[in-house]
């Protein structure tokens, strides 16, 4: 009994200190004449927003975040903006494919297993060449030197064939990843 006397005698003290954090706001006398609602609306009336009592607890809004220099900027997440999280280039292999003298070379080009491949064609005498596989189709040559195509990853021991005029070139999942 006397161990549940002192925790209560303590608690009781504890309490009594606590404040709960209203130092910084001024009491309401009570005089009866305004009810606590209304003279937390006028305060906030008579703070300008970004002054005193922005964001504190007299109940006035702080302003949007990018405005103030705190928090991320005006616009949303850092998703949104540009340079932000998830602006980053996923891994991805080239296959670099030149059209000379009416044909395409390399025949064959090897690359990691599941990795993106973006599809190079480039136009090195200046005729028109042209692969197509995978749904799409990449003409290089003329005013266009250079064009490419993205591809998803391929499985282990799996292949894309492309093909043309000039020829046809595999792209095959058989290289280690790696530089």
């Amino acid at each position: 009994m006397t161990r549940l006397g002192a925790a209560v005698l303590c608690a009781a003290a504890l309490g009594a200190g606590c404040g709960g954090g209203d130092e910084d706001e001024p009491q309401p006398r009570d005089t009866g004449a305004q009810p606590a609602p209304d003279t937390t609306k006028q305060e906030t009336e008579a703070a300008p927003p970004g002054k005193e009592g922005a964001g504190g607890s007299g109940g006035a809004q702080a302003p949007p975040a990018g405005e103030t220099g705190e928090g991320p900027p005006a616009g949303g997440s850092p998703e949104d903006q540009p340079g932000g999280a998830g602006d980053e280039i996923p891994a991805r292999s080239q296959a670099l494919i030149t059209g000379r003298d009416g044909r395409v070379s390399p025949r064959r080009v090897r690359v990691p297993p599941f990795i993106s491949v973006r599809v190079e064609l480039h136009s090195a005498d200046g005729a028109e060449y042209t692969l197509s596989g995978g749904g799409k189709t990449i003409t290089a040559g003329g005013a266009v030197a250079t064009m490419t195509a993205d591809f998803d990853g391929l499985r282990p021991g799996r292949r894309l064939v492309l093909s043309g005029p000039a020829g046809k070139v595999t792209v095959e999942a058989s290289a280690e990843p790696g530089p």
